[in-house]
């Protein structure tokens, strides 16, 4: 992190004064120049001041071979990490596309589930209300039987009444003609009157019989009709029964679809989520690879920074041997005049 006060302009502003004394603007003199800042900090904003300047590095005091090394070793690294980067964006895209289809498969097949167990829904509540309809159907057909069994009750108990009426309606007449066989033995006068009498009231009770045979009948009849009622409501019951356990065996199976969709719906969903958190780690992958090159490219700065100290050093080492060429130079003239001093010192001798 760079220390407050550090700016861009602070360093433009020491590396021209550096570099009107004609000195080389470095990170340590723009440092000692500053007073503050650490050699992080100062190296890319030094670096960056450079590239705005278009001047280039003077590696002209370097070794080739130490200048060859350090380039091969920054395209090196940097085709190392342009290379992972490429290749983990390829993977994380191919990846990526993979999820890509198998999210839009699981969301396909999630709308296929959600359709079918819509239409299942939609069976549900139809033969809901169809059980409903049967149930009521099958009500009213108990209360139609239950009608049906009182109607039939009472005609029987009309039927029982109406037989016993005749029963005594023929007692009746067996009474009469004992009397009237009783009667017969009296007077022609009495006989006659109780013949004619007896003749009213033996027509009368004809009229009565044949009126309560043809209730009867009628009576029978409706009684049997009311039989085929109630076998043909027996049936309808028991068929409705049939259907009724049909219904409730095929709702079962559509809960047992429904459970079972709603057990794929559960599994898609835990996939998508592994597809997602698959999805994640790439993504954190991607992260620490982009990180990794941040870590290069400070390397790299760091070599280059490396490199500007290298050579200053070699600079100031050619000044030394600049130098100590000088010097040797001078103790060579001082030689050579000893020399002849000494070669006139012997020739004067």
């Amino acid at each position: 992190m760079a220390r407050a006060g550090v700016t861009y302009h602070d360093v433009v502003k020491a590396a021209e004064a550096i570099k009107s004394q004609r000195q080389e603007p470095t990170v340590d003199r723009v440092r000692e120049h500053l007073g503050t800042g650490s050699k992080s900090t100062i190296a890319p904003l030094l670096k960056r001041w450079r590239s705005d300047n278009g001047e280039a590095a003077d590696i002209s005091g370097l070794p080739n071979d130490l200048i060859e090394v350090v380039k091969s070793l920054h395209e090196r690294v940097q085709q190392m990490a342009d290379h992972r980067i490429a290749q983990a964006r390829q993977e994380f895209e191919a990846s990526n596309e993979d999820l890509r289809k198998e999210l839009a498969h699981a969301n396909n097949t999630i709308a296929q589930l959600t359709a079918r167990q819509q239409d299942l829904d939609d069976q549900l509540t139809r033969i809901t209300e169809e059980k409903s309809l049967q149930g009521k159907s099958l009500e009213e057909a108990r209360i139609s039987l239950v009608k049906a069994e009182s109607q039939r009750n009472e005609a029987l108990a009309r039927t029982n009444d109406l037989k016993e009426s005749v029963r005594e309606l023929k007692q009746e007449n067996r009474d009469i003609r004992e009397h009237f066989e009783h009667y017969q033995q009296r007077t022609a006068e009495n006989r006659q009157q109780e013949r004619e009498q007896f003749h009213m009231v033996n027509q009368g009770l004809k009229d009565q019989i044949q009126d309560l045979q043809h209730r009867l009948v009628q009576a029978e009849s409706r009684a049997s009709d009311l039989f085929d009622t109630n076998a043909q409501l027996q049936r309808n019951a028991d068929e409705l029964k049939q259907a009724n356990a049909t219904l409730n065996s095929d709702l079962g199976g559509k809960i047992e679809d429904i459970q079972n969709l709603k057990n794929e719906h559960e599994e898609v969903l835990t996939k998508y989520r592994e597809y997602q958190h698959r999805n994640e780690q790439l993504a954190e992958n991607m992260a620490v690879l982009t990180t990794q090159k941040a870590d290069v490219d400070k390397q790299v700065a760091v070599l280059s920074q490396a490199l500007e100290t290298t050579k200053t050093e070699l600079k100031t080492t050619q000044d030394k041997v600049v130098f100590l060429t000088d010097e040797n130079k001078v103790i060579l003239q001082e030689k050579a005049v000893i020399q002849g001093q000494f070669k006139q010192l012997q020739g004067s001798l």
